[in-house]
């Protein structure tokens, strides 16, 4: 890659520009940013990625409330919940790799209003999702000293992630159940219930939190074990409510057992989509915990700092889950009604607003990163180093999740399942990762040295490879029809020139 100077976002435009003309196509970027200002698109896209991204903004504030309140028992505290959050991670992503292989049939089949093909798609994640749960949550509950040796060899640390996973394991089967039905909820356009259930349960979550952890109403404090108390109480209580609301408005999710797990004949082809996309994560999930324990053996201040960077971070990203989403929804279900020129225009627009908000959130976090880190209780060393990992994920933020939202809420939506896995495979396996270790066990290189070698080789390797492909257009394939696919047609229809390679 070649050098460049000034902002990411104009190398990005420049290239993007270059590609254009080098096509006949010297004003198309203008053309695609003029797009995003279409009221039509945000009449449609705007009730799905707001209520997408405060459910995951509320989700997320389960962490921020773990991490605020434990933080102020110190850095040890903080630490260690930060990588006993890795056992809720890894389930978290199998079960998000099941869900989005799902979500490739429920998008589409509710683009050919295929209520059938909906509930038994149900069906498939769930027979998938409640083993998963109940194994993690027996492993983890009776192995936490294992799990938390994966990750650290500090016994301080071990010992206080043992307390929080004692209570925070029993939150893994109801994250599964939880993820199942808010991803029928979602691809069926009822984005206001799981938004609502999750608002109420991160409230639940804050008072629960502060009632074991510091101890209120006569109870004993619990330290780290009452965020892992708080945790799973409130985390069983979010699919219980979302079914209920369910019941009261009949959505898809309340329907007859029969028709449900009525899964024969679907294996062969649900799992020819779906083994893709859970490999997809359960690999990609590999490579990211082996680099966190290049980092939790890095420094105890050094991994409060990072925990917290991260805590931050995800307030960040829920902005882009709801832009994922929304994203996945209407390409998934335009291309599942057989619409592929629309699927491709709601692409784009997607594509060119993605880097335009990781601008304005790169903004905002340097200006806040001050007060934001000032929330919590670390030593003067991780605080100045939370600041710096701040400031230079702000930068990345930029063209961080350009390849997110083209691998979920593009390739995946238009049914091509396979591409994210090798993108993960390649750069995870052969360059990422890799390198990580390179930098920060064998090298002994600084901290935030190691973290930006991370960055900038995880950008750099996944753009190289998801723009080009993207622009191929080979990713669309239905799951709703059998006949070929004209996509040069389809490209023409949706106002651009032919790109096919």
């Amino acid at each position: 890659m070649p050098c460049f100077t000034g902002h990411p976002f104009h190398y990005l435009t420049m290239r993007q520009s270059l590609l254009d003309m080098a096509q006949g196509e010297p004003f198309m970027f203008r053309k695609r940013v003029a797009e995003l200002f279409d009221r039509s698109f945000w009449a449609i896209a705007l009730p799905l990625i707001i209520p997408i991204a405060l459910q995951n903004l509320l989700m997320t504030s389960f962490r921020l409330v773990d991490t605020l309140m434990v933080g102020r028992l110190g850095d040890v505290s903080i630490a260690a919940v930060g990588l006993a959050g890795w056992a809720s991670f890894f389930v978290e992503l199998l079960a998000f790799g099941m869900s989005s292989g799902a979500a490739v049939f429920v998008a589409q089949y509710h683009g050919a209003n295929n209520k059938e093909g909906m509930l038994r798609t149900y069906g498939m994640m769930l027979l998938f999702m409640v083993p998963l749960g109940l194994v993690f949550t027996l492993g983890v509950g009776l192995y936490p000293e294992f799990v938390m040796r994966l990750f650290t060899d500090d016994p301080l640390l071990i010992a206080a992630g043992v307390k929080y996973l004692q209570f925070a394991c029993v939150s893994y089967l109801s994250l599964t159940v939880n993820l199942a039905i808010s991803t029928m909820l979602r691809c069926t356009e009822q984005v206001k219930i799981p938004m609502v259930t999750s608002g109420i349960c991160a409230a639940l979550n804050a008072a629960l939190n502060y009632i074991f952890i510091f101890g209120a109403f006569g109870l004993p404090a619990m330290g780290v074990a009452g965020a892992g108390l708080a945790t799973a109480i409130s985390s069983l209580i979010n699919p219980i409510m979302m079914l209920v609301i369910s019941y009261v408005k009949k959505t898809i999710v309340i329907a007859p057992l029969k028709q449900i797990f009525a899964v024969k004949g679907f294996f062969k082809t649900f799992w020819s989509r779906a083994l893709s996309v859970l490999l997809n994560e359960f690999f990609w999930s590999i490579s990211i915990l082996v680099v966190n324990m290049v980092f939790g053996r890095m420094g105890t201040d050094n991994y409060a700092a990072l925990t917290v960077e991260r805590t931050i971070e995800g307030l960040v990203f829920v902005f882009f889950v709801g832009i994922c989403n929304a994203c996945n929804i209407l390409v998934g279900k335009s291309i599942g009604a057989g619409d592929h020129a629309q699927g491709i225009l709601y692409s784009r627009r997607f594509m060119v607003l993605t880097p335009i908000i990781g601008v304005l959130a790169g903004l905002v976090i340097i200006a806040l990163r001050y007060p934001l880190v000032g929330m919590f209780d670390l030593s003067d060393a991780a605080m100045q180093t939370a600041r710096t990992l701040l400031v230079i994920f702000a930068i990345d933020a930029v063209v961080r999740y350009i390849p997110y939202v083209e691998v979920v809420g593009i390739f995946r939506a238009g049914g091509d399942t396979k591409m994210g896995l090798i993108i993960d495979l390649v750069t995870h396996y052969v360059f990422i990762t890799p390198a990580v270790i390179l930098a920060g066990l064998v090298f002994k290189l600084p901290f935030i040295t190691t973290y930006v070698i991370m960055l900038v080789v995880d950008d750099v390797s996944k753009l190289l490879i998801s723009i080009p492909y993207y622009r191929t257009m080979k990713w669309i394939k239905p799951v709703t029809q059998m006949e070929p696919i004209d996509r040069e047609a389809a490209l023409v229809e949706s106002g651009s020139e032919p790109t096919i390679v």
